[in-house]
């Protein structure tokens, strides 16, 4: 009798975990529009794992992903990662270099485009920057020389998929050392402002809501922006960590207001093990029970913050993790569609 009653204990502490860790949105499907999966296979079904692990733990549907490269490997065989990640992964075209010039030229656009790619992941993250202004060959990001770049995706039609400036504000130590200084901060930022005024009709997902989230002042400034510029959209990849610095009622409101411009993402890049399968899944989940939940969640996608949860609108929820990627990116409507969603 002792036994039975000690099975059903550890039968019902064990189900109020699993009710615990169930998301209650599992039918919304979630879309990570910013991942760097390596160009091989066994990279792919990495995320494939990832994703059966999150439906059995977690209850929660990763349906796609947006591969923006990363490295010096191109992406060629389209329909060959189409096929080995069950139509679940769309690629973009990448330039991680861009600072002595463009990588691709206004005439390959159309021809990319053909093939099948989304859009165009351009970095311009300041820290990995080697040349100093004044130096030959410095340039940001609005320099003449992209004119042509631009004024072509704008023609054709090519989404800026995700465009990365700036880097965090203060997090990260050596690798953000040059954020003690202001003035360069935000002459990134402006000059991708003069990006957004000068090409109306350019679509752009900003990478880490150019990481313009990491204080209230900040959040204001893309308050700005998003009003401003319809054609703006941003990516949370990378930004759950930085929720603490926030006020929680202010990013909730904003949320809320610019839900409609706000895509989720994670900044996942590549790995090997299956221990880290389950460490990604973890810290997926992290980032869906901030987004909806009110509970206090350690961690973001990265990091180990103390994160109060947003607990955000159902409708919301929908717009952030799939409807907005459906609307704004190329493909994916009819890609999601063809999964049964």
């Amino acid at each position: 009798m002792r036994t039975i009653l000690i099975l059903f204990i550890f039968l019902l502490i064990s189900s109020q975990n699993f009710a615990q860790n169930k998301s209650e949105y599992s039918d919304i499907p979630r879309i990570d529009v910013h991942t760097h999966v390596a160009n091989n296979y066994d990279g792919i079904e990495k995320y494939l794992e990832l994703r059966n692990l999150l439906l059995k733990e977690y209850s929660t549907d990763l349906a796609m992903w947006i591969n923006l490269g990363g490295g010096n490997i191109p992406i060629r065989n389209l329909d060959s990662i189409s096929l080995v990640s069950e139509n679940r992964m769309l690629c973009t075209f990448s330039d991680y270099d861009p600072f002595h010039g463009l990588k691709y030229k206004p005439e390959d656009l159309s021809g990319l485009k053909d093939q099948g790619f989304i859009g165009y992941k351009i970095w311009y993250g300041p820290y990995y920057r080697k040349l100093k202004e004044g130096e030959k060959g410095f340039r940001y990001v609005d320099d003449p020389i992209h004119e042509p770049m631009f004024s072509k995706m704008e023609e054709l039609g090519i989404l800026a998929t995700s465009i990365h400036i700036a880097d965090p504000n203060g997090l990260f130590g050596k690798r953000t050392k040059w954020c003690a200084d202001p003035v360069e901060y935000w002459r990134e930022i402006n000059a991708f402002h003069n990006i957004l005024k000068k090409y109306p009709d350019l679509k752009v997902v900003a990478a880490h809501a150019s990481w313009l989230i990491c204080q209230d002042a900040q959040i204001d400034y893309l308050r700005f922006l998003l009003s401003t510029y319809p054609n703006f959209n941003i990516d949370l990849a990378a930004t759950f960590q930085y929720f603490d610095r926030v006020s929680t009622d202010n990013l909730r409101d904003f949320m809320i207001e610019y839900s409609d411009r706000i895509l989720f993402g994670t900044d996942a890049s590549t790995w090997n093990s299956e221990e880290e399968t389950k460490r990604k899944a973890v810290a997926y989940n992290r980032c869906f029970r901030i987004l909806e939940t009110d509970e206090i969640v350690e961690g973001g996608f990265f990091g180990n913050n103390t994160i109060q949860g947003l607990n955000l609108p159902r409708e919301v929820l929908e717009k952030i993790y799939y409807k907005n990627a459906v609307r704004i990116y190329p493909k994916v409507g009819e890609r999601i569609t063809s999964l049964g969603y």
